[in-house]
């Protein structure tokens, strides 16, 4: 694989409207990738010196919001943002399918995909066995979860059509989020299992089907914030690993953009307020000298 970089030379600005010239000729695996979204565009840069290897706009345009990211174990990274999810190779970065969510409105998205296989350790002792492992597995067709205003989608991960959805009940318009629990005969679970959380409910679908095994109201609290987190002890192992939260679910990011917006509306509103007044004022004046 070619690796290409975007080092700065005379007529370069950071605008990224320029294109990414091949400097040099380096080979490079998928373990070496890390990707990167800012001001809606994607990065994947070199772990080794944080060269750029390719860059990518948020395919039909994120406005510059939050995008959500997600790496599968088959080699595609899933973006999620206003309200659309997209796949790209995650080697070249070339959009290989886009799903615009008919009926998800226009905010942030979270994304995840249930995994092709399970693999166990690369070395070292683990103390906790992976749910299902060493056991017959029923994985199904691997599939992308994609949430949003208080629904959730099930992609097909190869051809980006839509396979499921479910609206959850008291979700409101939040983002729900999303934990995949692998199949385990020993517990019980001959399939793949999602624990969706939004608002004050929880649900337990099936990953192939979008079909409810269970739902329950977690919590009866009329104050607070009506955003909801999850954690198995299998789940905050890998994340701790492995991710970080926030990138495939961005519930605080985008509750700080709202936060903002709101700031911004009242700064708004008490200046439009305030120029009425002294307009009012200014009238006022000058009917009476009339």
């Amino acid at each position: 694989m070619t690796l290409f970089t975007d080092k700065k030379v005379k007529g370069d600005d950071e605008s990224d409207k320029s294109s990414i010239r091949l400097s040099e000729s380096v080979q490079f695996q998928r373990d070496d990738i890390l990707i990167c979204a800012t001001h809606g565009k994607i990065y994947a840069i070199h772990k080794r010196d944080g060269t750029r290897l390719w860059s990518s706009k948020f395919p039909t345009g994120a406005s510059g919001g939050i995008v959500a990211l997600f790496v599968t174990d088959y080699d595609k990274l899933i973006a999620g943002a206003n309200g659309k999810t997209a796949c790209l190779d995650l080697m070249t970065g070339e959009t290989l399918w886009v799903n615009k969510m008919p009926g998800f409105g226009y905010s942030e998205v979270s994304v995840i995909s249930t995994p092709s296989r399970f693999l166990s350790p690369r070395e070292g002792f683990q103390s906790v066995e992976p749910p299902g492992y060493n056991e017959p597995s029923n994985l199904g067709r691997p599939i992308i979860l994609a949430a949003s205003k208080g629904k959730i989608m099930a992609i097909d991960s190869y051809s980006g059509e839509e396979m499921w959805r479910y609206n959850c009940p008291g979700g409101w318009y939040n983002i729900p989020v999303s934990i995949i629990e692998p199949p385990s005969l020993e517990h019980g679970r001959p399939e793949q299992l999602v624990y969706v959380g939004a608002g004050k409910w929880v649900y337990c679908l099936r990953a192939q089907t979008g079909e409810v095994v269970w739902s329950c109201k977690v919590s009866g609290a009329m104050f607070g914030l009506n955003y909801m987190t999850l954690a198995t002890p299998w789940s905050s192992r890998l994340a701790a690993e492995a991710y970080s939260a926030f990138s495939q679910n961005p519930s605080a990011q985008a509750r700080d953009w709202e936060r903002e917006k709101e700031r911004k509306k009242s700064l708004y509103r008490t200046k439009r307020a305030t120029e009425a007044q002294q307009r009012s004022v200014v009238a006022s004046f000058q009917n009476f000298y009339e």
